[in-house]
């Protein structure tokens, strides 16, 4: 067995990759030890999670929806107070009390000087609405992307040899594992849904979800009659759609057009990868 990223063998490897991060409470889709060496998992997990994680919109979005890190903690959001025109750190405690603090690099003494002087203030805590198109969540994606590829076919015999060897994957792999500072490779974002919404099931009265998956072929228009691959994914009711093969959406785009701009995640009945919590 070889990495999916690296290429190398990762016979002896033993961490198990989680295709969406713990830390955005996935803790049931992962790939098996080997898909993804170990070194590879530890690079990954400090280089193209981390950044996205620690993000604005990634802290922000997991203080929203109250989804605790690998420690238990839930990360502070950033706000602003205008009375001290400080950016404050909000904290939420174990008892679903808040603390507020000025951020790392603020004057703290002033801002509590400030609060001190006034009996009533003020506290911006913009909402987590939609990532930027960043390199650092391109690059989260494009990971993501390219473990859903593999989730499918884990179970298959010879795939894990036919997606190492596949050219064509040879870009988005590269872009994930050595970077391209500068670079970001394109992908189309937009809200399906508010992050806390919930759905029904016969089987659940009330549910939320927090992150959902397909994958989606589109015929080539192209000389080569190649099908496109698009990895579309939702996280907390933002939908990301990135090309597998390359960097681009000319073809996603048609897509959409044909389909009155429909999620591909809400036109097959619901088979694809779901991970839901009761509300």
């Amino acid at each position: 067995m070889k990495c999916i990223f690296c290429k190398s063998s990762s016979r002896g490897s033993t961490s198990e990759e989680h295709i969406v991060p713990e830390s955005l409470g996935n803790t049931e889709h992962v790939l098996p030890p080997g898909w993804v060496c170990d070194s590879c998992n530890n690079y990954i997990a400090r280089k193209v999670e981390a950044p996205f994680l620690n993000s604005w919109y990634g802290r922000n979005s997991r203080f929203e929806m109250r989804v605790p890190s690998k420690r238990g903690r839930i990360p502070p959001a950033t706000g602003l107070h205008p009375q001290s025109r400080s950016k404050v750190d909000v904290n939420l405690d174990y008892d679903g009390h808040l603390a507020i603090c000025a951020a790392p690099g603020e004057d703290e003494p002033y801002f509590i000087r400030t609060i001190q002087l006034h009996k009533h203030g003020t506290l911006y805590i913009p909402a987590a609405t939609e990532p930027p198109q960043s390199y650092e969540t391109s690059r989260f994606i494009a990971k993501v992307a390219l473990e859903i590829l593999a989730q499918r076919c884990v179970n298959e015999p010879g795939w894990n040899k036919e997606i190492v060897e596949k050219r064509e994957l040879d870009v988005i792999r590269d872009y994930v594992r050595r970077g391209r500072p500068g670079f970001v490779w394109p992908f189309h974002t937009r809200r399906i849904y508010t992050a806390d919404q919930l759905f029904t099931s016969p089987e659940i009265p009330a549910y939320e979800v927090l992150h959902e998956w397909d994958i989606l072929a589109i015929p080539s228009s192209g000389e080569s009659n190649a099908p496109e691959f698009y990895a579309v994914i939702a996280i907390f009711g933002v939908e990301y759609t990135i090309n597998l093969g390359g960097p681009e959406l000319d073809g996603y785009k048609t897509w959409l057009k044909a389909h009155p701009n429909r999620s591909y995640l809400y036109l097959k009945g619901g088979d694809h990868n779901l991970l839901q919590v009761e509300a």
